[in-house]
């Protein structure tokens, strides 16, 4: 249950890899040029004794889960977050930003929900465009990943005060997001 006062100006954005959680947040967060993004893909697990692990998919040994909360590093993004100063607003985006780590202390939750094919095609070109082989993504989404997001991701989507559909364009998105936290302004502004 959460607090009726968190302790935090934080904006908690999640969905499935792929949804387009990045780019609504720098775009929202354009707008706000004192709004602070925290991306969860940056406090993942680094070593694989301290993070659930899965087979390697092409090689011999075992890799980190990430389709798991538990491979997120979540001291690393507590201390990030109270590193924050309060007046400032804290976005947090990310396939388990809200998990009860963060969703406990968020003021605004949303969830980005976007069919399972569009967040594929969209994370596979960006490993495309970024140089990797996406053949290791589509072998992990086929061996893990799928079943990850149904067993750890879309389930959360229930947590969320708003669903955002994630077909529209990330200026549509943009501005229901801006309007649905102002319409919650009671519990904090978040207007630039």
């Amino acid at each position: 249950m959460r607090s009726d006062h968190p302790p935090r100006n934080l904006l908690a954005l999640a969905g499935g890899a792929g949804s387009g959680k990045t780019t609504l947040a720098k775009t929202f967060a354009a707008a706000r040029p004192s709004t602070a993004i925290l991306h969860l893909d940056r406090f993942f697990h680094t070593r694989s004794d301290r993070a659930p692990t899965v087979p390697n998919l092409i090689g011999t040994g075992r890799v980190i889960d990430f389709s798991d909360p538990r491979s997120i590093d979540w001291d690393r993004v507590h201390r990030s977050i109270e590193a924050t100063p309060d007046d400032q607003l804290l976005l947090v985006e990310g396939t388990f930003a809200l998990d009860d780590q963060i969703r406990l202390l968020a003021r605004w939750t949303v969830y980005l929900n976007t069919p399972d094919d569009l967040r594929l095609a969209r994370k596979t070109l960006r490993k495309i465009d970024e140089g990797a082989d996406p053949r290791i993504g589509l072998l992990g989404y086929l061996e893990r990943g799928r079943a990850g997001h149904g067993e750890h991701v879309a389930p959360i989507q229930q947590r969320a005060d708003l669903v955002l559909d994630g077909t529209l364009s990330v200026q549509e998105l943009t501005a229901r997001l801006t309007a649905n936290t102002a319409l919650r302004s009671d519990r904090s502004s978040i207007s630039a």
